[in-house]
């Protein structure tokens, strides 16, 4: 039931190769100020204020990692079976526990601008923790099979 719903294994191929450079797109655009030219359109903000002009390469990047993410996370594996369904479930289970657990405690110590900022960086936690827990238990399965 849950592999109909799954993006084909082609897609997982495209969000490996999608996720590094948006993500160093990301990086560059949010600590060195980088931008593309052509991404910068002047925007109509209302009767009250000024228009200004707005550059969306920080909106494409984070759209380009989230979609990269979700290609890696909710695609096909070359054989999908009920292991691999239940182990899917057991690691968006453990990625929402520590979500969970990473909210709070940024909540306790960030303040400010600093809150603003982890939380934007929070949005990816839960796939990536998904990807690596799951991709981890998935290759020590494969070890322990491949030791017998």
């Amino acid at each position: 039931m849950l592999s109909k719903i799954l993006l084909s294994h082609g897609f997982q191929k495209w969000g490996w190769m999608l996720l590094f450079p948006f993500a160093v797109l990301l990086f560059a655009n949010n600590y060195m100020e980088f931008n593309f030219d052509f991404l910068e359109f002047q925007v109509r903000e209302g009767a009250l204020f000024e228009d200004s002009n707005e550059n969306f390469t920080n909106e494409i990047a984070l759209i380009g990692v989230f979609v990269a993410l979700f290609f890696i996370a909710f695609s096909k594996e070359k054989e999908e079976d009920e292991y691999i369904q239940k182990l899917r479930l057991d690691s968006l289970l453990v990625a929402c526990y520590a979500n969970t657990f990473i909210l709070i405690l940024g909540t306790i110590f960030f303040y400010g601008f600093g809150y603003l900022e982890f939380m934007g960086y929070n949005m990816f936690t839960i796939q990536l923790i998904f990807i690596f827990r799951f991709r981890w238990v998935l290759n020590q399965q494969k070890k322990s099979v491949l030791a017998l």
